[in-house]
């Protein structure tokens, strides 16, 4: 054996007891994972359900629009049914609390996506690293063994053989493990990110039915909006600042007045048609508007249906064809 080839074996020599250690470590891991993976399933299948969501939901919903922030909170504690979706809420409440950004609850649910990736990798990395690591201790004491054999020395081939052949089942069993770990929260991580984008639309967004949703009694009554109730927390009623309301919203016109020293139609303020045409309208009301005012009047290239040429007043009779159109037309 030249100087090359016994660098290369003691460095392979070398390497086995790290490869040992990494493994007992990776199957201590992944092991820890299972127990994990287990918890989350329990909780799950014990404590999801998506017409809870819904309703918790709704009732916070109703809860901040009514100025009981507690109450709202108490609400939307209660889907703790995972962990990624408990942790969520977490940081959605203390925005409400602190910071208040109206962009912040998005960026959460795109920050608790990258967050769902990386607890992916922890098993994904595993599914490779055990049997690479089941590989290596398997290939790095065949020399030793082969070597034994040839010189007679029976204990030690039997010794590393062992070793071999177990650090093999092991970083097969690690990455296996890993690899139903990974199938299985992969599809429970959509999930959760669905269940979070969805709570975040009932939340933020617009909770109306569709009418086409409702159900009709026998008269073809569409059913009303379901009527939410919730309980108040204790200490929302001392805590609370209820916000003022106005007495009357205040009318404005939807098309500004032209004010001008004229009356309508040009007359002066003073004369008897401008009295005759305006009745007596109440203090702060606004004149009523007319096509001959100078603010409805339109140009001609601002006039998208100025190219349309005259209308007529009175259909033909005998369900004659308009002018302009032929016979071969009306027919087909």
């Amino acid at each position: 054996m030249n100087e090359l080839q016994r660098i290369i074996y003691d460095a392979s020599r070398i390497l086995l007891w790290p490869v040992l250690v990494a493994t007992v470590i990776c199957f201590v891991w992944v092991l820890i994972e299972v127990g994990f993976l287990l918890y989350e399933l329990w909780l799950r299948f014990r404590y999801r359900d998506l017409d809870a969501l819904e309703a918790r939901t709704l009732k916070a919903r109703k809860a901040f629009e009514d100025g009981k922030p507690r109450t709202a909170y108490r609400y939307l504690q209660e889907n703790n049914y995972s962990i990624v979706v408990a942790r969520f809420l977490f940081d959605l409440i203390r925005n409400y609390q602190t910071e208040r950004l109206a962009a912040k609850p998005l960026k959460l649910l795109q920050e608790y996506e990258f967050y769902t990736l990386k607890r992916l990798e922890r098993t994904r990395i595993l599914v490779r690293i055990g049997p690479m690591l089941g590989l290596m201790g398997t290939l790095i004491p065949l020399s030793p063994a082969l070597f034994g054999l040839a010189t007679g020395h029976t204990t030690n081939l039997l010794f590393n053989i062992t070793t071999a052949f177990s650090v093999t089942v092991i970083g097969l069993l690690i990455g296996g493990l890993a690899f139903v770990i990974s199938i299985v929260r992969d599809r429970m991580y959509a999930q959760d990110v669905s269940d979070m984008e969805y709570l975040l639309e009932l939340l933020e967004g617009g909770a109306g039915r569709l009418q086409s949703g409702r159900r009709r009694d026998k008269k073809g009554v569409w059913d009303a909006e379901p009527k939410i109730e919730y309980d108040l927390a204790d200490d929302d009623i001392e805590k609370t600042q209820a916000i003022p309301a106005l007495a009357e919203t205040p009318r404005e016109p939807l098309i500004p007045v032209v004010s001008s020293g004229n009356g309508v139609d040009g007359h002066s303020e003073g004369s008897p048609e401008v009295a005759a045409a305006t009745p007596a309208d109440p203090v702060g009301a606004a004149p009523p508007l007319t096509f001959d005012d100078p603010a409805m009047d339109w140009k001609h290239d601002e006039d998208p249906f100025a190219d349309l040429g005259p209308v007529d007043a009175v259909p033909p009779a005998g369900g004659e064809s308009a002018p302009g159109v032929s016979d071969s037309t009306r027919s087909s």
